[in-house]
């Protein structure tokens, strides 16, 4: 689940300023499927950012309250933690795969029972959020809303950490993932309709497809929550955690021959959202093959311009 270098800095902390926007509900759209397009765009603009060196990561956010990026245990996931005491909002994004020990974990397919969430979990992933969760735990407040994001393996240990922290009584506000690889089975899934996530998956994305069943073939596995598929321009599909969780499971073996590697850098995600923030065409999974594009394989350079200071204080 590699991605390209980050080359240019985002102005994601800009998702922090969009919370107070929002008039959505707590998975961070609305009824019906119409989606806050501009605060998944923030969203992806911080999960892309997580790859980065964690010197310039703090440099682009002097104004925040508080801000570190830290990678905890063995497990080697970057994540960064942001709050803004003014918006009331507590932001953790967590690094996608960056080397080979992260890589290891994703090929961990097996099936554990969990006992922080009582589910089953994919043994790889699991043991990332284990490691990123006693760090960032006792730092957290419970007074404040927390938002987690991220992509590939990041936005699968995000979810899991949005989890753990709802277990423990956390203001779990949303939770945007993008390329998301799944992590539970059906059970699971159905165990946790009400965690306030969001799935996004940029047209033919071989990893939100990823991985089909566990070590050994016991169990498959399956998607928690409601899904946005972004499609080439204004065109997207929603479906709801009902529906996602039948179209994801067998996923890989369904869609074998339409999955796309290429699909899955985080260049095409900022691309695929920027298309929609000013007009967004929501189509009928029936027309979804007329709206799809191939694209080859980028760099995951993000384009957007960057801006290196940012002030809580001003709107």
């Amino acid at each position: 689940m590699p991605t390209g270098s980050l080359v240019h800095r985002s102005l994601s902390i800009a998702l922090l300023l969009l919370i107070v926007m929002m008039t959505a509900s707590r998975t961070g759209h609305a009824d019906e499927g119409r989606i806050d397009f501009r605060l998944l765009y923030q969203a992806a603009q911080i999960a892309n950012q997580a790859y980065g060196v964690r010197s310039e990561i703090l440099g682009d956010y002097p104004n925040a309250d508080k801000a570190w990026v830290s990678t905890p245990g063995n497990a080697e996931v970057q994540y960064v933690y942001l709050y803004s005491k003014q918006r009331n909002a507590q932001v953790i994004a967590v690094r996608g795969t960056d080397n080979d020990v992260n890589w290891e974990l994703d090929k961990d397919t097996r099936g554990v029972m969990d006992q922080r969430s009582g589910i089953l979990l994919h043994s790889g992933f699991r043991t990332a959020a284990e490691a990123i969760y006693r760090d960032v735990r006792p730092r957290l407040r419970k007074d404040t809303k927390i938002y987690l994001t991220g992509h590939s393996l990041g936005g699968a240990v995000a979810a899991i950490l949005g989890i753990y922290l709802m277990n423990e009584q956390f203001d779990v506000a949303g939770i945007y993932t993008f390329g998301q690889p799944k992590f539970t089975n059906a059970e699971g899934a159905r165990a946790y309709q009400r965690l306030p996530v969001l799935r996004v998956v940029y047209q033919n994305d071989v990893v939100a497809t990823f991985p089909n069943e566990t070590a050994g073939g016991n169990q498959h596995y399956a998607h928690i929550g409601p899904v946005v598929n972004l499609l080439h321009g204004p065109h997207y599909i929603y479906l709801d955690s009902d529906q996602a969780l039948r179209f994801s499971q067998g996923s890989l073996g369904k869609y074998l021959m339409r999955i796309s590697v290429p699909d899955h850098k985080m260049k095409w995600y900022l691309q695929g959202l920027r298309d929609k923030l000013d007009n967004a065409v929501r189509v009928d999974p029936r027309d979804r093959e007329k709206h799809i594009v191939r694209n080859k394989a980028g760099t995951g350079v993000e384009t957007a311009p960057t801006k290196k200071h940012f002030n809580f204080n001003r709107h």
